[in-house]
């Protein structure tokens, strides 16, 4: 996980090539069309409640096989988002934390997504909602 120095660095060096990038986009972009800029990554959190997790927990099942054990527990998804993130060739990096951290059913699960895309993040948003990737 990023430290808190990290974190402040990343954000400050994105905010910094943003203010510079625009111009340099629109020379390249066709006229009338702007694009994002390609390195454009961002630290996500995802709140899933219990029905939540269950249909992303199906989508990791599907996307990733028999190849990664059931992600029941905070590790578990964690190693399975780490290897869909691969597959995707995206640079991030999840961590995920169950709230209250008990053995009892928890309220909520936060899955924390530092340093992806923005369609990642979309990708993952959508899986706890449908159950399926739609890449």
């Amino acid at each position: 996980m990023w430290s808190t120095i990290d974190r402040a660095r990343r954000r400050l060096d994105r905010a910094s090539s943003r203010s510079s990038a625009p111009a340099a986009i629109e020379e390249q972009a066709p006229e009338g069309e702007t694009t994002a800029p390609p390195d454009a990554v961002e630290d996500v959190i995802i709140v899933f409640g219990s029905a939540e997790i269950d249909h992303l927990r199906v989508a990791l099942g599907r996307a990733l096989g028999d190849g990664v054990e059931r992600a029941d527990t905070p590790a578990r998804i964690e190693h399975a988002l780490s290897l869909l993130l691969g597959r995707l060739a995206d640079p991030g990096r999840p961590h995920v934390l169950r709230r209250p951290a008990g053995v009892s059913t928890p309220e909520s699960w936060e899955i924390h997504l530092d340093g992806v895309d923005h369609e990642t993040a979309l990708v993952v948003r959508d899986a706890g909602r449908t159950g399926r990737f739609n890449a």
